[in-house]
């Protein structure tokens, strides 16, 4: 097994700074989604249905979402309620669709408005290298986590 070195302080910085950046994205999204009287809880289902092109399997939100299936279905009771999403009747009766009503799709518009103002006001000072520079930086961290995930690591033993 090759020999891990030592997390250089910059390293740990960065990794620390990520994180800090999430949650005050997230944050920032759901103060400025809060008139909406959206949170993120609400209002990041709507979009994953929306990228699907307005259908999806429950199991797949779900797994989108990182939700079990019973806290996704008072999730979706929500949205129901809302008159944004509805259950779709289907032939085989073990798969459960959902699909954005006009309603629903009317809000994740307004959303994916609101949240372009904010990611450009937030990005507009950096330039197009250094997004580029990032990118491929995020890109090759998620390849690796995704190797440490799926144990393709050589150098991942779990509970070590």
């Amino acid at each position: 097994m090759p020999r891990t070195e030592p997390l250089s302080s910059r390293q740990r910085q960065l990794m620390f700074v990520m994180a800090q950046v999430n949650k005050q994205w997230r944050r920032t999204l759901d103060k400025v989604l809060a008139p909406l009287g959206l949170t993120q809880a609400l209002w990041l289902p709507l979009v994953h249905l929306e990228r699907s092109e307005g259908t999806m399997r429950q199991k797949d939100l779900a797994q989108a979402l990182a939700l079990d299936s019973s806290s996704l279905v008072r999730l979706i009771d929500g949205l129901q309620a809302q008159g944004w999403v509805e259950r779709l009747d289907d032939a085989d009766r073990r798969v459960k669709r959902l699909q954005l009503t006009t309603a629903g799709l009317a809000q994740v518009e307004q959303v994916q408005s609101i949240v372009s103002d904010v990611r450009r006001e937030v990005m507009q000072e950096l330039a197009p290298e250094l997004l580029d520079a990032m990118l491929e930086a995020l890109a090759t961290m998620q390849e690796k986590m995704a190797d440490l995930e799926t144990g393709a690591s050589p150098c991942f033993t779990p509970g070590r």
